[in-house]
């Protein structure tokens, strides 16, 4: 028998300053957000996680496949587990150049999802996929969001449920976060749907 084991090596220093001309903002409805996306600008916004609503509790480790479970844990008074069931993603995307992963969740993953709130998409096109989606199971269906982008007016933003700027002691934190302001900082952003109101007003 042999034995495999994954490593991932970040550099102890990236850069995670904002862009010229990307405003990093924990609040969609701020007067200056507003002016900025209206102006055409590029917004990064990482609301803080209880200030969505709009969203489910993050975790790691995959649903049990039967309610039983969680029954079982409402009687103890034990906490439920969030009944997801890992991320989906395109590994090529350019928002995640700098930070290399899979398709699906590894543990270069562990503690961003477990600090994360994915935000509910339901009201989105069909066909708009975000650019991390979080994998809800079959009893509720929903589309969710780890990392999204969206057309506002003449602006663009892109959203992150993960709690980045609380945990740059962890170095997938920081690389994530870097991974996103530099693709913010690139022609590459081209947000083609637009979200509802209770989507982006968190």
């Amino acid at each position: 028998y042999r034995n495999d084991y994954d490593v991932w090596v970040y550099s102890p220093k990236v850069d995670t300053s904002a862009p010229k001309g990307v405003m990093v903002t924990d609040s969609f409805s701020a007067e200056a957000t507003q002016k900025h996306l209206a102006s055409g600008g590029k917004v990064f916004l990482l609301p803080k996680l209880d200030q969505l609503p709009y969203s489910i509790k993050g975790g790691f480790q995959t649903d049990f496949w039967s309610p039983m479970f969680t029954a079982a844990a409402e009687r103890r008074g034990l906490p439920t587990p969030p009944g997801t069931l890992g991320i989906l993603c395109d590994p090529n995307t350019p928002a995640l150049a700098d930070f290399p992963t899979e398709f699906h969740s590894n543990w270069q993953w562990w503690h961003l999802v477990k600090n994360s709130r994915p935000i509910i998409l339901d009201e989105t096109p069909d066909d708009y996929r975000p650019t991390v989606q979080v994998i809800d199971n079959f009893v509720r269906n929903h589309k969710l969001g780890l990392i999204a982008e969206t057309k506002v007016g003449k602006g663009k933003m892109l959203i992150c449920a993960i709690d980045l700027l609380g945990h740059q002691d962890k170095p997938e934190a920081r690389q994530l976060l870097h991974s996103l302001l530099t693709y913010l900082d690139s022609a590459a952003v081209a947000p083609k749907a637009e979200f509802g109101c209770r989507t982006t007003q968190q």
